[in-house]
């Protein structure tokens, strides 16, 4: 395996380089950071190593900018990626356990502890989307929403999908379990702090059913 790390971020907290240092303590694998039209645009310390920092000019989306990292960092060799978010809701001491599940895994899945830490309107989105996808793919989903994933390079690279924004992750999730790929999940923690989300609650709802019904057979 040859793994990178890649982030999307569209205006990363004040946290983010804290994001940075912790993962640069626990391994020194390469980061690919995807700034989607940050406004000010995101800017990194030399004094962290091994990092690459792509730009997009205007704002693509979360998918857009995930594709855009995985197609940068198969096309240079590496043959797995970790994603996490930008706002420190991953923690990065699981980054241990990711690289450690079979290489052949299409998408090794974070699934979230769902507690009272987390918004409930966020609790009931998951468990809802998590239980349709689940159904229409036959195969157990725990945690549809969760962007802290380990992905294989191969299976997305240069690929189609429909989605730019948050919902990629939910179809690529389904279109890889279609196409007879494995995935499996990994149990972290729940983490939410005080930053505002990108999330639109009732928009983004409204592109999952969209979504779901342009993908149902």
């Amino acid at each position: 395996m040859i793994p990178a790390i890649i982030i999307p971020a569209f205006n990363p907290p004040i946290t983010f380089l804290n994001l940075i240092k912790s993962i640069r303590n626990i391994t020194s694998i390469p980061i690919i950071i995807i700034d989607d039209g940050s406004n000010p645009s995101i800017k990194i310390k030399t004094i962290y190593s091994n990092i690459k920092l792509l730009k997009n000019n205007t704002n693509q989306g979360k998918g857009s900018s995930l594709l855009k990292g995985f197609n940068y960092a198969y096309e240079r060799g590496y043959t797995h990626s970790i994603t996490l978010d930008a706002d420190s809701q991953h923690d990065p001491a699981f980054i241990r356990k990711f690289l450690s599940a079979d290489e052949g895994i299409s998408i090794v899945c974070g699934k979230r502890i769902l507690n009272y830490s987390m918004p409930f309107h966020r609790r009931l989105s998951n468990i809802i989307t998590s239980k349709i996808v689940s159904f229409i793919c036959n195969t157990n989903v725990f945690d549809s929403q969760c962007g802290y994933r380990r992905y294989r390079l191969q299976d997305v690279y240069q690929k189609t999908f429909i989605e730019q924004g948050y919902q990629f992750e939910t179809e690529v999730l389904i279109k890889n379990i279609r196409n007879g790929l494995k995935i499996s999940h990994i149990e972290i923690p729940t983490i939410y702090s005080n930053q505002i989300s990108s999330i639109r609650n009732f928009y983004d709802t409204f592109k999952f059913i969209k979504l779901i019904i342009r993908i149902s057979p």
